[in-house]
């Protein structure tokens, strides 16, 4: 099978809004060329592909199946392209295309994926990489597949960062919509007692469970939704999703935990911060804290 590689160079602050439109037309993931990644972590990385280049461009590239409708997607993504440069976001250039085989589109986006400091003692690295750590470090072994997670989009590290903060020895922990798995294997990582992680999507399952047994971390992984996992007493509940997800699951996260729980929640883009703020108020929990990195925003709530 043969994929359409797409990549697009944009000003950085257009990235996230070019990353989220090829994710939504590929299915998967995307790539990010980011020479100010490169230029900050050269020292760390004892081999690389990738040259440093202008920081304020960054490339973004996913693959897209080859199907019936591609030439339609095509067409989407352009007249897409030309809404985002009309948000004033910055400068995105024409998308430039290639056919890849299955092979090389399977491997063509490790290039873009580097052993990742996180916070004070999380490190992300890939499951192909070879790193030195360092005393106290805590590893994320991890090999992403077509799973959303690795630590270097925003709403991800946001909640690694808080993560190191939240979980405490022994803790009960539940991660909805896990993805990869690397917020669960952090947090048994930080010393949870159990970790529960579920996600609706199969492939998300399986790479999750895969990526749990790189780390012999013993994390749980299913199937599921929130509704259908039983009242737990969760000290801690993570959702890296989508605003709309969040606000649709909060009765369910509220069941959930025990009193003094605390619910992150991240995926969030600025603009809802306050509506999903006023939606957790709603639900009887009590925002207590937030954060906000690139246009994305962690939302920490407790259970009174």
């Amino acid at each position: 099978m043969r994929y359409l590689e797409t990549a697009i160079r944009c000003r950085r602050g257009a990235a996230d809004a070019v990353g989220n439109l090829l994710m939504e037309l590929s299915g998967g993931g995307y790539a990010v060329d980011d020479p100010l990644a490169v230029q900050q972590n050269r020292s760390r990385w004892d081999a690389t592909d990738l040259e440093p280049g202008d920081p304020e461009w960054v490339t973004v590239t996913a693959w897209l199946p080859e199907t019936d409708d591609l030439e339609q997607q095509r067409l989407r993504l352009e007249a897409a392209l030309d809404e985002i440069r009309a948000l004033g976001l910055g400068t995105v250039e024409p998308a430039r295309f290639r056919w890849v085989q299955e092979e090389d589109w399977a491997n063509n986006w490790k290039a873009y994926f580097k052993p990742l400091r996180v916070g004070e003692r999380l490190v992300v690295i890939p499951s192909w990489e070879q790193y030195d750590l360092q005393p106290g470090d805590l590893p994320l072994y991890l090999d992403p597949g077509m799973a959303f997670g690795t630590g270097t989009h925003a709403t991800t590290a946001l909640c690694l960062r808080w993560l190191e903060r939240l979980v405490r020895p022994g803790a009960r922990v539940i991660d909805v919509g896990t993805g990869s798995g690397i917020l669960a294997i952090a947090a048994c990582r930080l010393g949870a007692g159990s970790v529960l992680a579920i996600d609706t999507d199969p492939v998300a399952v399986e790479v999750a469970a895969e990526n749990a047994r790189r780390n012999g971390t013993p994390v749980e992984v299913r199937r599921a939704t929130l509704d259908q996992v039983a009242h737990e007493g969760a000290d801690l509940i993570v959702a890296n999703i989508i605003a709309s997800v969040i606000v649709e699951i909060l009765p369910d996260v509220y069941g959930r935990l025990k009193s003094g729980g605390r619910f992150l929640a991240s995926g969030i883009i600025a603009e809802k911060r306050d509506q999903v703020a006023a939606a957790m108020t709603e639900a009887w929990l009590t925002p207590v804290g937030v954060h906000e990195q690139d246009g994305w925003v962690a939302i920490l709530a407790m259970k009174p």
